[in-house]
């Protein structure tokens, strides 16, 4: 978990939620850091992965609960700002593995949907590809695992057609649920968050003081030389086919 989604990050006697929204994420999308600048703002929640399993454990020992309805309580009752809005993050499998088939709408009192994803899968698999190998999933975290990433051609398209698949599984959501989620792409929304978190205040209809500006991220770009060179080799070797 990044800073400000720790467990002292939440808030006492704050009310019910009036509001939600729920970011959709997919992996190495740029969600982690629409969350963390959404965290900061101390007005939309604290939204992360909380249908994480692991995460789900740790919180349910600190708040001493059992079951997926007395766990959403106690979300609710924590992690719910004092404006009244809550917030979470979950990828297509967490969602489907915690709540089955129920019905969202009935879950999350007044839900929004943001869709954040990235027009560049390779840059995306490859993303995904080295915080594999090194366990190294955000910027303030610690490489888990000893050797350098190794470029691997077989892996990067394999995470290429995942991430197609997860994106065929989130529209598919979409279209049941039969409401269009706010889009946001990586592309736009790397360099200039704050336009993001503007945009998310706008669909969940948070008010901000005047003269507000969003913080900025805590969490760094990944992303250096070695990854644009696994971009350009793998990209080489799928057109030399």
């Amino acid at each position: 978990m990044y800073s400000h989604h720790k467990f002292g990050h939440q808030w006492d006697h704050s009310p019910a939620p009036h509001v939600s929204y729920l970011v959709c994420a997919l992996p190495r999308s740029g969600s982690s850091l629409l969350c963390d600048v959404l965290a900061g703002t101390e007005l939309a929640g604290a939204p992360t992965e909380y249908f994480d399993r692991n995460q789900m454990e740790a919180f349910a020992r600190e708040w001493e609960v059992s079951g997926t309805d007395r766990y959403l309580e106690a979300l609710f009752a924590r992690k719910t700002s004092p404006n009244g809005v809550f917030g979470l993050k979950a990828f297509i499998h967490q969602i489907e593995d915690v709540l089955g088939d129920r019905d969202l709408d009935a879950v999350f009192p007044d839900l929004r949907l943001v869709y954040v994803r990235r027009r560049d899968h390779v840059r995306q698999a490859v993303s995904w590809a080295r915080a594999s190998q090194t366990g190294q999933w955000a910027s303030d975290l610690p490489v888990l695992r000893d050797g350098p990433a190794s470029y691997d051609a077989q892996e990067i398209g394999e995470l290429v057609a995942r991430i197609e698949s997860e994106e065929d599984r989130w529209e598919d959501l979409f279209a049941r649920r039969g409401r269009e989620p706010l889009r946001i792409d990586y592309e736009q929304l790397a360099p200039d968050p704050a336009s993001a978190v503007r945009r998310v205040f706008d669909l969940v209809g948070i008010e901000a003081p005047p003269g507000f500006e969003p913080p900025a991220p805590t969490l760094r770009r990944q992303a250096d030389e070695l990854s644009e060179a696994w971009v350009r080799r793998y990209r080489d070797s799928v057109t030399s086919r």
